[in-house]
């Protein structure tokens, strides 16, 4: 896709993350400069940065992120490979061990592979993060510039729009659009009572979820079956929330990991790390780890809650600001869905500038009329999450009744034929290849 340039001389990005990156590449469509802007150090290349501290887990890149990327950037799955991603397919390379027993399908207990599942990736988070880095570096009209730190807004005299952003050194740069993918200490959730405008609701689930992984050499890569493997939770007892993971990762290495929630955080050496792994729900993390050799310390994260901003709600807002990505919503990680959210809400934009630039509409209301096809973007998924985090016995917050008749749906799709135009749609809801509210076109009488 070529630059069009009808929409601005200059869009800014705050955040250079997942979610700012494909910003940019959207952005890049419509205006003639594109500045993203993050407060990191210049990453040297794939390694973890201070300012994403969930990048030492796992991420397992669902099928609609995937064709999100493939889209903006030719030859994107070759990029994967070339670096070593290692291809999963859901329901054959995606094990879980439940209570119930072995499963392929985190949803059900499924005692036998699922062929001809979607295709994914698993592969570090920063080593994802780069290779979208560098084709986003290469586009002609993108800078990225890092070690900048976003002071505030540069509004007009009417105080209705904001006109760029302050930077903490000084400098000022203008700006038709900025575009807030700055995460959870989102800018805009504290610009707007400074600038008059009423904040979004919120609604949260309280999942305190607590990580510790480390990657390891394996005597035997291929020890266990598939790419992925998750001993889940019991829900009950004890241990509850205690849960485990093994990934396969690049270069004949295990990501090893250990979660749990409320007040059980794992322990953070290798030899306490090791002792959970009796009180799992299944023995294959202990068996597996006993023949492997640390190569890392254990990195630890914490999310105490996931936490959603109703923009949608809204009737009122500045004009040229509009948050994106975990500005917008930030799930349990647990789940997998934020970076794929983050790439429906950027095709959601997508479409809304590119129809601006048909018709040379200037950007007015440009966020109001966002904010509808985000949530479109966030609503599935943090039912889906909701769903899994009220299972366990702790979690509080606030639940996603309303979402409830769509979910109900969902469910009625999913019960139909394999290869049925019902269980499609069902599977594309689920690895968010497209939004919740499609499931009823094709809902069942």
């Amino acid at each position: 896709m070529g630059n069009t340039n009808t929409l601005g001389d200059r869009a800014v990005v705050i955040g250079a993350g997942m979610g700012g990156l494909f910003a940019a590449r959207v952005l890049s469509d419509h205006f003639e400069r594109v500045v993203v802007l993050d407060r990191d150090d210049d990453p040297n290349g794939p390694d973890p940065r201070k300012c994403v501290p969930q990048g030492h887990h796992f991420h397992v890149l669902l099928p609609g992120g995937l064709d999100a990327m493939n889209g903006w950037f030719d030859g994107f799955t070759d990029d994967l490979v070339a670096t070593g991603s290692i291809e999963l397919q859901l329901g054959r390379d995606f094990v879980a061990y439940t209570p119930a027993g072995k499963s392929y399908s985190l949803q059900a207990h499924v005692p036998e592979p699922v062929e001809g599942g979607d295709m994914t990736y698993v592969q570090s988070r920063p080593q994802l993060e780069h290779n979208v880095r560098q084709r986003v570096a290469s586009l002609a009209n993108v800078d990225l510039r890092y070690r900048s730190l976003v002071a505030g807004p540069l509004v007009d005299d009417t105080g209705g729009r904001v006109t760029g952003v302050a930077l903490r050194d000084g400098e000022t740069i203008s700006a038709d659009l900025v575009v807030d993918a700055s995460g959870r200490n989102s800018c805009t959730a504290r610009w707007l009572p400074d600038l008059g405008y009423e904040p979004a609701p919120e609604t949260y689930v309280n999942v305190d979820v607590h990580y510790a992984s480390l990657l390891v050499e394996p005597a035997d890569f291929d020890a266990f079956e598939g790419s992925v493997f998750f001993v889940m939770p019991s829900n009950e007892g004890e241990h509850a929330s205690r849960g485990g993971a093994i990934v396969k990762m690049p270069g004949g290495r295990w990501l090893v990991n250990l979660g749990a929630r409320y007040d059980d955080p794992p322990p953070t050496d290798w030899e306490s790390f090791r002792a959970w792994g009796p009180t799992l729900v299944d023995p294959i993390w202990s068996e597996m780890i006993e023949h492997v050799t640390p190569l890392t310390d254990v990195s630890t994260y914490r999310m105490p809650r996931a936490v959603r901003h109703h923009y949608e709600r809204l009737d009122r807002f500045p004009e040229g600001l509009v948050p994106i990505g975990d500005s917008v919503c930030f799930f349990n990680p647990t789940h997998g869905q934020g970076m794929s959210s983050a790439a429906g809400q950027c095709r959601g934009l997508a479409d809304l500038l590119a129809a601006r630039s048909e018709t040379a509409a200037n950007l007015d209301r440009v966020a109001l009329d966002f904010f509808p096809v985000a949530a479109e973007w966030v609503r599935g998924p943090w039912i889906l999450a909701a769903l899994g985090d009220f299972g366990h016995p702790d979690c509080t917050g606030d639940f996603p009744a309303d979402d409830l008749p769509d979910l109900e749906l969902l469910g009625r799709l999913a019960a139909a034929a394999p290869g049925s135009p019902e269980r499609r749609l069902a599977n594309d809801v689920g690895t968010m290849r497209v939004p919740l509210s499609q499931v009823r076109s094709l809902a069942p009488a």
